[in-house]
């Protein structure tokens, strides 16, 4: 039951993080490629742009919280506050060896890792996880 419960939720999870990865594609893209602003930038203002959709999807659908916890919010950005370290710090030294969009990509990987495993045994734990 408990494997059968995990698959649910990393498939919700799957599926809200493909949500706000379209998201942070999307500023990423418009703010480097049409507004010229920096990589870097553009990466941190996108990931903080797609975690508040990460959390407030995964709050509601993947791990079915209704109610509302002021301790959440605090450790939702705890954990993203190092998701975002890890996916910058990633991105920056990929883009160092790799052009195009495989640093965006490899930076995703780390943090979807991170940020999975966080929300599920941490920010969102209860006694359905």
């Amino acid at each position: 039951m408990k494997i059968r419960l995990f698959f649910k939720q990393l498939a919700s999870y799957s599926t809200i993080g493909f949500v706000s990865l379209v998201i942070d594609a999307s500023v990423y893209i418009i703010l480097s490629d049409i507004f010229i602003v920096s990589k870097s930038l553009s990466k941190i203002i996108s990931f903080i742009i797609a975690s508040v959709n990460s959390f407030l999807g995964n709050k509601i659908f993947t791990f079915r919280l209704k109610s509302f916890n002021y301790k959440e919010p605090i450790k939702f950005i705890l954990l993203y506050s190092v998701s975002l370290i890890a996916n910058s710090l990633t991105h920056d030294y990929f883009l160092k060896i790799f052009d195009g969009f495989l640093p965006f990509v490899i930076s995703t990987i780390v943090s979807v890792t991170i940020n999975f495993t966080g929300q599920k045994l941490w920010v969102f734990k209860n006694i359905n996880n």
